[in-house]
């Protein structure tokens, strides 16, 4: 009984002490000045089972744990699709670095109309290697007639002055009443979409490019590329801002960083 009595005491100062260093090792990486000092306290935190670590360690390694990168492009729904950068919603703002924040931030701006999102696309154009042909750009419908023109009016006019290869669609599509907005409703990867949008102008026989601020699950723009095929169009492509990072399994993310952790050990003792 005795035996069993220290047992449990012993487990819960350990698991105690567990605890306590991963919380120092995770404010570490926070407050660590240099990216080698955030990965090295950042791995620690995960190795004594610190959770939002494992978030934090994720984030910065998005070459290991995202299934695709920016301005590599891949298929999506049939459709070849480029981003720019990763979008890490806010409620994640305190385990990326500045340098995602500012992305973040330059993105929050575009979707408000206060960046005008030229460099974005012509970043993402660029890596599509489309065929020579006119090209036809749809944007995104938003979630009102405002947000739509305020988001997009300043790549329109880029495109209109500035590529001859390319035609703006702008005003062929009409926003005629609100909806709900995907990206900042609770589980909205998983929400039905609602059209609150109708497609005017004529656009059969045209190839199109859609153009969007954040990909996540895919749904709007599946969604968007039926209706604009029944409409006559082919799309070919779509270019997005960001992409919404993605949230592998905790165990997955522990086992990487355990794993690093053996193997360098095991260099280590074979010196």
């Amino acid at each position: 009984m005795v035996l069993c009595g220290l047992a449990v005491l012993l487990s819960y100062l350990a698991g105690f002490w567990r605890r306590k260093t991963a919380a120092a090792a995770f404010a570490a990486a926070r407050a660590a000045a240099t990216a080698k000092e955030r990965d090295r306290y950042c791995r620690l935190a995960v190795l004594a089972g610190h959770r939002e670590a494992c978030l934090m360690f994720c984030f910065a390694r998005s070459d290991f744990f995202e299934d695709h990168q920016p301005l590599k492009p891949f298929k999506s729904h049939g459709i070849k699709v480029a981003f720019y950068g990763y979008y890490y919603p806010s409620r994640y703002a305190d385990l990326i670095d500045d340098e995602q924040r500012a992305f973040c931030c330059s993105l929050y701006q575009f979707k408000e109309g206060e960046n005008h999102g030229i460099e974005f696309f012509k970043a993402c154009m660029s890596v599509l290697n489309l065929a020579d042909a006119p090209y036809h750009i749809l944007f995104m419908p938003c979630s009102d007639e405002f947000k739509y023109a305020r988001r997009f009016k300043r790549l329109d006019w880029y495109i209109t002055t500035h590529r001859p290869d390319l035609s703006s669609g702008l005003y062929d599509v009409d926003v005629f009443e609100s909806r709900d907005s995907l990206h900042e409703a609770k589980g909205g990867e998983n929400r039905i979409l609602e059209r609150n949008y109708r497609i005017t102008g004529n656009i059969e026989g045209k190839q199109i490019i859609i153009v969007d601020d954040v990909l996540t699950s895919g749904q709007s723009m599946a969604d968007y590329k039926e209706e604009i095929e029944r409409c006559g169009g082919k799309v070919v492509a779509a270019i997005f801002y960001g992409k919404t990072v993605t949230r592998p399994p905790l165990l997955l993310i522990k086992a990487h960083v355990w794993g690093g952790c053996i193997v360098n050990k095991i260099k280590e003792l074979t010196k």
